[in-house]
């Protein structure tokens, strides 16, 4: 069930007896193959997925986000589009009290942009502490792929798991089998810089840019790999759902 084709009395009926989704994503450079909506199809893709599985309402996906430190994206690039994360944060409260007070009690947020992480933490803490009765879950699709997976796909494809960042091969490859016909095959390329770091610094330094914002190989990417990883995903969420939602 998704809120927006839904009529209030029939939004009415149902908030209280299913869990509540809210998408986020985000409006950022994924390298010249990947939309700048990436993470917001990914988390939306994941919201609908849950429909055939479980009992949900899914919301309207937020689709911006906070901005990507830019050496972990490869520099900065046109189009990209951001929040604070106070306006992010105060969005999801927003969303998530609205929903509480027309009866909904369980509540899951999907992530696709890692960013958010800590907006999306701090909502659902201060959301928590006036809701009696309600429970949150917030997940993000790479902590439900396994570490045995990550490995196996670094194993067979010859991609270290430090060249497989932003817009490289696993965000590639979901992407190939979510939404095939928004990636730009003929772009798919591998990027790298003369230096790298954990840390951010502004203005960024020409040597912590990447020419295309991929961090660091997206030519292994294939749709297979992304059919494995988003059945594990899924899984794993629904999983997770039933555990801590029930």
């Amino acid at each position: 069930m998704r809120v927006e084709h839904l009529t209030w009395p029939e939004y009415r009926d149902l908030a209280a007896v299913r869990i509540v989704v809210l998408p986020i994503g985000a409006i950022d450079g994924h390298g010249p193959h990947l939309p700048l909506s990436t993470d917001t199809i990914v988390s939306t893709y994941l919201a609908h997925s849950l429909e055939r599985h479980l009992d949900v309402l899914v919301l309207p996906t937020v689709p911006y986000g906070q901005k990507t430190d830019p050496p972990a994206s490869g520099g900065e690039f046109p189009g990209v589009t951001n929040v604070r994360a106070s306006t992010l944060t105060n969005v999801v409260l927003d969303v998530l009290r609205a929903s509480y007070r027309h009866g909904a009690r369980r509540f899951l947020i999907l992530d696709s942009h890692k960013a958010n992480v800590g907006a999306v933490r701090e909502s659902a803490d201060l959301f928590i502490d006036g809701a009696p009765g309600a429970r949150v879950m917030a997940a993000t699709w790479w902590d439900l792929v396994s570490e045995d997976s990550r490995n196996a796909i670094a194993d067979e494809t010859g991609v270290s798991r430090q060249d497989d960042h932003h817009a490289a091969m696993v965000e590639t490859s979901l992407m190939m089998h979510i939404a095939p016909d928004s990636v730009r095959l003929e772009l798919l390329a591998d990027d790298s810089l003369t230096r790298r770091a954990r840390y951010l610094i502004l203005p960024v330094p020409d040597s912590l840019k990447t020419r295309t914002g991929v961090v660091y190989r997206a030519s292994r990417a294939s749709p297979v790999i992304g059919e494995r990883l988003v059945a594990e995903i899924v899984s794993n969420l629904i999983d997770a759902v039933k555990l801590e939602l029930g």
